[in-house]
C-alpha cells in the first residue's frame, strides 16, 4: 500500500493529482484547508492538502455497496472560496496594521526614554503611562513639568508627586465644556465612525435635559443607512415622549427646523461612516452645511485603538467639530486615549459614557478623575 501527501490550491486539482499518480482506484484518507507560504504567518496562501492511498485489500465482511459517506467532503463554489481568502487577506492585513502600529510606538517610546537616573517613583508613573497607551510626546511633557515643579528631594515623596502629576494631567486636559443652551433655539450635531454609541449617546443627553433641566428637546436623524438607526432612536423617543425627526433629503431640513423653532435643543445624529470615506464625509459637511448647527461633537470610543483615532480624528477635521465624547469609557483599561485625542484635536473635552442605560451611564468629563483612572488611583470606572 502506498500512501502519499498532495498539496493543491483547491480540492479539484488536488483530486486530479491523486487520480494522475495513484490510479484511479485511489482512496482518499483525508482532506483538509491549510496555510502555506508567507512571512510570519502573514499574507499566507489558502490550500487543500490531501491524503490518499492505493493498493489497499477490500475487507469482504463490508458490502459490495459502495459507501458514500466515505467519499471527501463536496467542495465550496469558487465564490465562496474566493470569499474566505479576501476574508483572510483582510485578516492578515490587520494583524500587520497592528504589528507596525506596535513597533512605531515601540520605536517612539525607546527614541522618548526617560533617563536612567529617573527617580524610581517616578519611573513607576511614566510606566504606568506607558501602560495607558498615552503618546510619548504627552508622556514626557507630562513628566518634564513635574520635574520642573517639584525639587529633586521631593520626587521620592509620593504624595507629592502624585498631586503634582495628577495636576499636569488636569492641566493638560484643561476646562471641559458640556453643552451650554442659550436662549434661542440650540441646534447640536453629532459626528462619528459607526459602531461608537453615537445614538445612544444622543438619547442618553435628550434624557437628561428633559428630565432634570426640563427643557424642551426634540431629536433630528439623517443616519437613514444603519440598519434599524432610526428605530433605535424612535424608541428612545416615545419613551422620553421627544419627538424624533428623520433627515431623508437634504430639502427637509428647512422643512424640520422651521417645526422645531420653539423647542429649547436639537440634537441631531448622523450617519456614522469610514473616515477613509471621502465621498461620506463630504454628504455629512452638506448636511452640516445646511443645519448650521451652534455645536458640533466628534463621537469616539474609548476602545479605539491608536492608529485608528488618529484617522478619524484628522480625517473628520473636515466637519469643524469643535468638541469631544469619549464613549464606552467601561470597555477598555487604557485610559490614555483621553489624552492623545485632546492633542490630535485641539479640542476641548465634553462628556465621557461608560456603558448602555439611558438616561444613566453618562457623566460631564472630569480631569479629577481622568488623572486617576490613568495614574491608578480609580481601579475601574
Amino acid at each position: 500500500m502506498k500512501i502519499k501527501t498532495y498539496v493543491a490550491d483547491n480540492i479539484q486539482e488536488a483530486f486530479y493529482k491523486v487520480k494522475t499518480d495513484l490510479g484511479k482506484d485511489a482512496v482518499i484518507l483525508k482532506t483538509k484547508h491549510i496555510k502555506k507560504g508567507g512571512f510570519l504567518g502573514l499574507f499566507a496562501k489558502r490550500m487543500v492538502e490531501v491524503v490518499a492511498a492505493n493498493d489497499i485489500k477490500p475487507n469482504l465482511d463490508l458490502p459490495t455497496k459502495p459507501d458514500f459517506s466515505k467519499l471527501p467532503p463536496i467542495s465550496k463554489p469558487k465564490e465562496t472560496e474566493s470569499i474566505a481568502e479576501i476574508k483572510d487577506i483582510k485578516t492578515d492585513i490587520e494583524q500587520v496594521k497592528d504589528l507596525l502600529n506596535k513597533l512605531y510606538l515601540d520605536k517612539t517610546q525607546q527614541d522618548n526614554a526617560p533617563a536612567v537616573d529617573m527617580p524610581s517613583l517616578l519611573k513607576k508613573y511614566y510606566d504606568r503611562m506607558c501602560e495607558m497607551e498615552i503618546l510619548p510626546e504627552i508622556i514626557n511633557t507630562l513628566i518634564d513639568n513635574t520635574k520642573n515643579s517639584i525639587s529633586d528631594t521631593d520626587l521620592n515623596n509620593k504624595t507629592l508627586l502624585y498631586n503634582t502629576l495628577k495636576k499636569e494631567i488636569i492641566s493638560f486636559i484643561d476646562e471641559v465644556e458640556p453643552i451650554s443652551l442659550s436662549d434661542k433655539n440650540n441646534v447640536v450635531a453629532f459626528v462619528g465612525p459607526t459602531g461608537v454609541g453615537k445614538t445612544t449617546t444622543i438619547a442618553k443627553l435628550a434624557a437628561h435635559f428633559v428630565l432634570y433641566k426640563n427643557k424642551k428637546v426634540a431629536m433630528i436623524t439623517a443616519d437613514t443607512f444603519r440598519v434599524g438607526a432610526i428605530e433605535q432612536l424612535k424608541h428612545y423617543g416615545d419613551l422620553l415622549e421627544v419627538p424624533v425627526h428623520v433627515v431623508y433629503r437634504p430639502e427637509d431640513v428647512k422643512e424640520i427646523l422651521t417645526e422645531l423653532k420653539d423647542y429649547d435643543l436639537l440634537l441631531v445624529d448622523t450617519m456614522g461612516f469610514s473616515p477613509n470615506n471621502r465621498i461620506q464625509i463630504k454628504k455629512v459637511k452638506n448636511l452640516l452645511d445646511i443645519l448650521n448647527p451652534d455645536d458640533i461633537y466628534v463621537v469616539v470610543s474609548a476602545a479605539t485603538k491608536n492608529q485608528d483615532m488618529v484617522d478619524i480624528l484628522n480625517n473628520y477635521k473636515e466637519l469643524q467639530y469643535k468638541k469631544i465624547i469619549v464613549t464606552k469609557l467601561d470597555e477598555t483599561k487604557s485610559y490614555g486615549i483621553i489624552l492623545n485625542a485632546i492633542n490630535i484635536s485641539g479640542c476641548k473635552l465634553s462628556y465621557l459614557t461608560t456603558g448602555q442605560n439611558v438616561p444613566d451611564d453618562i457623566e460631564v468629563a472630569s480631569g479629577d478623575k481622568i488623572a486617576d483612572l490613568i495614574l491608578g488611583e480609580v481601579k475601574d470606572v
